[in-house]
């Protein structure tokens, strides 16, 4: 997959969404915002992600860093999750964005750098709990902080979004920021180009489970799945009539669910999960024998 992106915030200013969609763009990164009050919504955000849905672009988002502390990443992420909350269904992943002007507000505000230490506490504990809440996470990066700042534990956590303007990527990511100076129908000025590598829509799942591969159960038997996920989880038979989905009371994250095969031999139906705001996503397939 190497699909055309482009990632935008008000700087860009009004932008023909239609334009954009027709010249081969199939998606964007919109900032929502940035910091850690209400006031900091990025002002074309309502606009921007109206006119994504309008003209039928793939849609992600992402929040640029203040903080100065754990518990002020937390913070952030709490108005980016009031923000974005109405537009779930709509949202791939969200990027937590942390460089220069970060820490050069930080030493703004404290006299002295932040340490990489706390750096790297920051950006996980506003991914986490991103994660924590069902979205797919992802850190914004460039070479100079994959290679100085962020640890190897940091990146083995994340899908990274990798600032390389140097031709491919010079590692693994999830997505490239190609450049930004770049030119599409649509958008006055330049504008950060993307290639996306990985299709977030298969994966925007805060669902866990223990079952992936298609199976097989003789009318009357049953088998059981289990499901781990901070919220209340739905399991749902795609077709009606061939499996019977009897749910077990929750154990903290963990629900179990049977499924009774009903239906006559040669049967079979796709099997979902969802948790609350997540499109239903196809998990395996049962068939009856």
């Amino acid at each position: 997959m190497n699909e055309k992106w482009i990632d935008v915030s008000a700087h860009n200013g009004e932008i023909g969404w239609k334009q954009v969609a027709a010249s081969g763009v199939r998606g964007a990164v919109l900032r929502a915002g940035y910091g850690n009050s209400p006031s900091q919504t990025d002002t074309r955000f309502q606009n921007n992600i109206a006119g994504t849905a309008a003209a039928g672009l793939k849609t992600a988002v992402y929040w640029f860093s203040y903080a100065d502390s754990e518990a002020d990443a937390l913070a952030e992420w709490a108005v980016c999750k009031k923000t974005i909350e109405p537009y779930r269904g709509k949202i791939l992943f969200v990027a937590y964005d942390y460089e220069y002007s970060s820490v050069n507000y930080y030493k703004k505000v404290h006299g002295t750098a932040p340490s990489g230490k706390l750096i790297n506490s920051m950006v996980n504990t506003f991914l986490a709990a991103a994660q924590q809440d069902g979205w797919n996470a992802v850190l914004y990066l460039n070479n100079d902080y994959r290679l100085n700042v962020f640890t190897p534990q940091t990146l083995g956590l994340w899908s990274l979004w990798l600032a390389d303007y140097s031709g491919g990527p010079d590692a693994d990511c999830a997505l490239q920021q190609t450049t930004s100076f770049g030119t599409v129908p649509g958008i006055s000025g330049r504008v950060d180009l993307d290639a996306v590598f990985r299709d977030f829509s298969a994966a925007a799942t805060s669902v866990e489970i223990d079952t992936t591969m298609d199976l097989s159960r003789p009318h009357g038997e049953f088998y059981t799945v289990k499901t781990v996920c901070p919220r209340q989880v739905s399991l749902t038979a795609g077709t009606g009539g061939i499996v019977t989905v009897v749910p077990f009371p929750r154990n903290g994250n963990e629900q179990l669910f049977a499924l009774v095969a009903v239906g006559g031999p040669g049967t079979e139906t796709g099997i979902y999960t969802a948790a609350p705001g997540e499109k239903p996503l196809k998990r395996f397939v049962y068939r009856v024998t």
